[in-house]
């Protein structure tokens, strides 16, 4: 069940929850401000039952709705947390591998992919950084960088973590200025925490093809001539 589908439930438990409480108040106004009305509820056993039973009711309601409250907040958190083991790494955070694959079969069963740009980014140094300072440090610098990649990798396209150190940026409507600027302003960031912090400072490997420059029709072609950009370093 998707997040979307609770929060419209929600909705329209807090719509019940109000129209309950707005007939209740005006149940009870008119009791109490109706004098004769109250002298028959107290004085005619049947009325004084009926209005047991809907006083109930009212009782009864409340708690349901109150109880599908938190019901509703126990399965919301649940499926947040089902969608994170799902789709974000456990390291890092971000979009995954099999995040990464629906993004390879959405643009494989796209029917143009023309005009797509993607990135292969790695952490050229991390190797040297696990052997000096050991695999805790390595993995820290990983969850940094992760959270640097995807600040500014949302607002240009997807970016996720395909491996250990390989991380992917498909970016639509991409241009060499376009995927310039996505590159520059992560060296940018990059460069302001290499400045603040004490340790090895993060080095990057980037490598990018362009399907305008490519002219490939299969996605699937497109990452083939990615990962021989980035063999060849």
């Amino acid at each position: 069940m998707k997040i979307d589908y609770f929060k419209n439930y929600k909705f329209f438990k807090v719509i019940q929850l109000a129209l309950l409480i707005i007939f209740g108040i005006t149940f009870f106004y008119y009791l109490y401000f109706d004098p004769s009305l109250k002298n028959n509820v107290y004085t005619n056993k049947n009325l004084l039952t009926i209005c047991v039973f809907l006083w109930a009711f009212m009782v009864y309601s409340l708690i349901t709705i109150i109880w599908d409250f938190h019901q509703l907040e126990k399965n919301i958190i649940d499926v947040h947390a089902l969608n994170q083991a799902t789709y974000l790494d456990n390291l890092t955070g971000i979009p995954n591998r099999y995040s990464c694959d629906l993004i390879f079969d959405k643009y494989s069963s796209a029917g143009d992919i023309g005009n797509l740009g993607c990135a292969l980014i790695s952490i050229s140094n991390l190797e040297e950084i696990n052997q000096m300072l050991g695999r805790e440090t390595g993995n820290k610098i990983l969850q940094d960088f992760s959270h640097i990649f995807e600040k500014f990798g949302d607002t240009y396209g997807f970016v996720g973590r395909n491996s250990g150190n390989e991380f992917l940026a498909v970016l639509e409507d991409c241009s060499p200025p376009l995927i310039n600027e996505f590159l520059d302003d992560l060296q940018l960031e990059l460069d302001k925490y290499n400045q603040s912090s004490d340790q090895i400072p993060i080095l990057l490997s980037c490598h990018y093809i362009l399907n305008t420059e490519a002219g490939v029709s299969e996605f699937a072609d497109l990452i083939t001539l990615l990962y021989k950009e980035a063999k060849r370093g």
